[in-house]
This record gives C-alpha cells, structure tokens and sequence, in this order.
C-alpha cells in the first residue's frame, strides 16, 4: 500500500508544467497561422520588387534585364511585316519571267541577269513589295552568272526554306538547297550556299529579276557633280 499524499506534490508540478506547455503550443500554433496567412503579402512584395527591378528601379541586375529586353525588342523591330500581294496586279505590274522567278519560283537562265555584273553603290529591293534586302557592298562577282551577296541587309528581311525541288537521281545528281524568300511579301528570290568568301563564307545567288535598284544618295550627287 502507498500514500497518494506523498505524489501530490509532483502531481501538481506535473499539471502545471502541462498547462504551460499547451499554452506554448497553442501560441505556436497561432504564430504559425499568423505566418501563413502572411505568406500572400510576402509573395506579393517579392512579386513587386521584382517587377521594380525589370522596371529599372532595382540595382545592377535590373539594368542587365532592361538590356536584353531591349535587345529582344530590336530584333523583334528587325522583322518585317508580312503582306498579301495581288497576283493579277502583279501580272500587269511585272514582266513575264519577273512573275515566274517571284511567283514560281522560277529561274533565270545564269549571265543573262541586268544586275549580274552590275557594281554601283546602292541598296538592292525587292521587285514586288520593294523592301530593301541587299547592299552593294556586300556584292561580289563569284562568276555562278547570278547576282551574289554575302550577306543580306538585315537577317529579318528575308527567310529561308528547305527546296528539295531537283531530284536526287544518284549520289551525285540532285541536291537540298537552301530557299531565299523576301519576309514580307515571300517572294522568291534565289538561293543562298555555304561557299562564299570569308568571314561569313555565304553566298546569295539571287535573280536579277526578282530585284531592283536603287542608287545611294552620295554616288547619286557624286554623278551629278562630274557631269557638271
């Protein structure tokens, strides 16, 4: 037999210790509500320091984003807007093989193009929607009988397309060349190989009639002024 009386003592020690314990608890528990409920606020002040920051508002960070979104930006500016061309006007605006090599994607027999040895200072356009593609100092005689570039204006103002369109007879006849098409009204201009001069070792073969001229402004006034 034992005495409860002698365990009163701890008994009581124990409730108390308990009691604080599930205050402990219970405050715990609110605290970490408090935490949660609070997690929106503090998603959104990260959500808006970090919009600061794109804005240019934050530090050195900030100012590397606002570069490349600016530099995204121009390349998207670059990018020429498409339009839908009018095939019977073009039939009357064109000539004959102006339309086939444009249209259908034709060619022009080689050394028979206007433009072929063609070297004054210039920007060369697009025959249809007369959008500038090609510059003069960028053309070289690479003796294929087509006009050659070895690099266009700008690389959003033409697009390139996979042409399967010769045969491939054997090994050694038939072949995958590269399409050139102007960007905005997706006419054909020529094709483009990897066998140009360096740095870039591009060629553009593009057909004299799927182009026109257009004389700089300075070799413009330079012809002027001899003539005088």
């Amino acid at each position: 037999m034992f005495s409860l009386s002698r365990y009163a003592p701890w008994a009581r020690n124990f409730a108390l210790i308990a009691s604080k314990q599930h205050r402990y608890n219970l405050n715990h528990l609110k605290s970490g509500v408090v935490a949660v409920s609070a997690l929106p606020y503090v998603r959104a002040f990260a959500d808006s320091r970090q919009s600061s920051n794109s804005n240019g508002e934050g530090n050195g960070n900030a100012n590397n984003k606002n570069t490349n979104s600016n530099t995204f930006q121009a390349n998207m500016e670059n990018k020429s807007e498409k339009i839908t061309v009018n095939k019977e006007e073009l039939r009357k605006r064109l000539t004959p093989l102006q339309y086939q090599v444009t249209q259908e994607a034709g060619t022009e027999r080689p050394f028979t193009g206007c433009y072929n040895k063609h070297y004054e200072k210039g920007v060369y356009r697009c025959i249809v929607c007369h959008q500038d593609l090609f510059s003069s100092d960028t053309k070289y005689d690479s003796g294929c009988g087509w006009p050659a570039f070895n690099d266009v204006l700008d690389k959003g103002k033409v697009t390139l397309h996979r042409d399967a369109s010769i045969p491939v007879i054997s090994k050694t006849l038939g072949m995958v060349r590269t399409e050139v098409r102007c960007s905005k009204c997706s006419a054909h201009m020529g094709h483009v190989f990897d066998d140009g001069p360096p740095p870039k070792h591009r060629r553009f073969c593009i057909n004299s009639a799927s182009i026109d001229f257009v004389k700089s402004s300075t070799a413009a006034a330079t012809t002027t002024s001899s003539k005088k």
